[in-house]
């Protein structure tokens, strides 16, 4: 599935062209940013609108309540004492839920790098959030996004398998095609560090992958998962070489593309959804993970295409798989002669 094999970096203007992206969730739902920028700014009541508009729309529900929560990181208690002032309670525990997420590092639970202090402080706020998102889920019983915040919160604590079962359960009755939550179960069926890196070791994570891109409805980006499927064993294998012992630039240069079958799946799955495409939320997260996966498979043309069409807009997955987000798809997008600034609108 992979070949790896020497392939020489070159220097590109990647920091410069990440900095020119902003959230995709700003460019699918442009009311949000300025909700966000007030709640920054101590207007925390500002999002309760759009949380109370998006209760029977789940996509966009997620979509809110995730880029909100990361407006409100640094002022839970804000959000907390929205309940006392009368705020709708589901809305504003469901809001804190994802506040709570966001408090916590990237690479905190189950980074190679994290130390056992901060492992155990991640732990601590990831079943903070749980019982938040749990209360939520209780309060507005057919609402799948407190479900979802709950299989992040299973997925970084490495729960048992039966309990990330019986979330997953809960999100697809409510919501049986909701992206964001088929991101996430790709990530909680991936293999755990420890285990094997054979090559049957990526098995259920794929067949899962697969079978979402074989029977989404027409026109949906959901396809687009089994690109991040590719990526996170790609990491995987990363992190295999580091785990012998290579040297950071030796893992860089024998890091592998997507070739054969695996690609021209891909490219089959893309092209017949750019082809049947509906209008979605996701699309720019879509085509983030088409073109990574097209730009591993040296398909210059397919990834250029892919990446012109997010416009200005950054995806952390697949991207932050491999570094920092904006540098990782600026860097990709300055090698595919992809400039955002000076055609935002591809």
């Amino acid at each position: 599935m992979w070949r790896f094999g020497r392939r020489p970096g070159r220097a590109s203007r990647g920091a410069d062209i990440g900095a020119l992206l902003v959230p995709e969730a700003f460019g699918a739902d442009p009311v949000l940013r300025t909700a966000c920028e007030a709640v920054r700014e101590g207007e925390v009541e500002s999002g309760l609108p759009l949380l109370a508009e998006s209760r029977e729309a789940p996509e966009l529900r997620v979509l809110r309540a995730v880029e909100l929560g990361r407006a409100a990181a640094d002022r839970p208690g804000g959000v907390a004492a929205l309940v006392e002032s009368g705020a709708d309670r589901a809305d504003a525990v469901l809001w804190l839920g994802y506040a709570l997420l966001a408090r916590i590092p990237a690479g905190a639970v189950g980074g190679a790098g994290a130390s056992t202090a901060e492992r155990k402080a991640a732990s601590a706020a990831l079943h903070e959030a749980g019982d938040a998102l749990e209360a939520a889920a209780g309060m507005r019983p057919d609402d799948a996004a407190p479900w979802e915040g709950l299989q992040t919160v299973a997925t970084g604590l490495d729960a048992d398998r039966e309990d990330k079962d019986r979330i997953w359960r809960e999100i697809i009755a409510r919501a049986p095609h909701l992206f964001p939550a088929h991101m996430t179960r790709v990530r909680a069926l991936r293999p755990p560090p420890g285990e094997s890196a054979g090559p049957g070791a990526a098995e259920e994570m794929f067949a899962f992958a697969g079978s979402v891109a074989d029977t989404a409805p027409e026109g949906s980006p959901l396809p687009a998962v089994l690109a991040l499927a590719h990526a996170e064993h790609l990491r995987r294998e990363r992190d295999r070489l580091r785990g012998e012992g290579n040297m950071d630039f030796i893992v860089d240069g024998a890091m592998g593309r997507l070739y054969g079958e695996a690609v021209q799946e891909l490219f089959a799955f893309a092209r017949d959804w750019v082809a049947r495409a509906v209008p979605h939320l996701r699309d720019a997260q879509a085509h983030h993970l088409f073109g990574w996966a097209f730009h591993k498979a040296e398909m210059t043309e397919a990834a250029r295409w892919h990446l012109s069409a997010v416009g200005g807009l950054r995806c952390d997955l697949p991207w932050s798989l491999f570094g920092r987000a904006s540098t990782e798809a600026g860097r990709a997008m300055a090698e595919l002669g992809v400039d955002p600034a000076r055609d935002p609108g591809a």
